[in-house]
């Protein structure tokens, strides 16, 4: 079975010291090692680490997000922009072909764009502990739920090669498709798990108090 942790970080660029990613004890990340798309460094320095571990890396470019690329700075008519409503100032962050780019320049018609990782070319700092490494079916199901559902599960139960989780949906927005890859991943992550189950609870206003 594959390792899963829950883990807290903060990471920073080397230069300026700017914090560009965080994630808090109190609400703690599961990260599925080998599967999920981590920095390489990130990802090198997670497998060696254990339960309790803490450790501050500091990563090259190469291990972090990569060199920037001339090629990935482009050329783009302004009037492109202008058909689609958009007015073109330095520092405008688009997206063309699902990629993010940043406005560098709007000069004469022509408008350069980067589609470099604001982080490219950077050396990197981030300080990591692992809170706890999950072993268990249903931990690792409640863990999983709130890193694709935002939210706790009021239960899971893990028999027979069910796992059935219940939770109580926090608003009315439609997340079926969070729920698709959450189970994805269940199914994936555990082999063990033959069926899931998402049972929806409602509950009559003013009768949570009562629980």
């Amino acid at each position: 079975m594959v390792r899963v942790l829950l883990i807290a970080y903060e990471g920073r660029d080397k230069d300026t010291g700017k914090v560009f990613d965080k994630v808090e004890e109190e609400e703690p990340y599961a990260v599925i090692l080998g599967e999920d798309a981590l920095i390489p460094g990130l990802a090198e320095a997670l497998e060696e680490m254990k339960e309790g571990e803490e450790r501050e890396i500091e990563l090259p470019p190469e291990k972090a997000f990569g060199e920037r690329k001339k090629e990935l700075i482009v050329i783009i008519p302004e009037k492109e922009f202008r058909k689609r409503g958009i007015a073109p100032v330095p520092g405008l962050v688009i997206e063309a072909d699902g990629r993010p780019g940043r406005v560098l320049s709007v000069s004469g018609g022509r408008v350069q764009v980067d589609f470099n990782h604001e982080l490219a070319g950077k050396t990197v700092i981030y300080r990591v502990k692992v809170l706890a490494e999950l072993k268990e079916p249903e931990e690792i199901a409640e863990a999983l739920f709130r890193r694709y559902m935002r939210t706790k599960l009021d239960g899971v139960i893990f028999k027979d090669g069910v796992l059935e989780v219940v939770y109580r949906p926090s608003d009315a927005k439609d997340k079926n498709m969070q729920k698709l890859l959450y189970v994805a991943t269940l199914l994936k992550t555990l082999p063990d798990v033959k069926e899931v189950r998402i049972t929806e609870r409602y509950i009559r206003r003013g009768e949570e108090k009562a629980e």
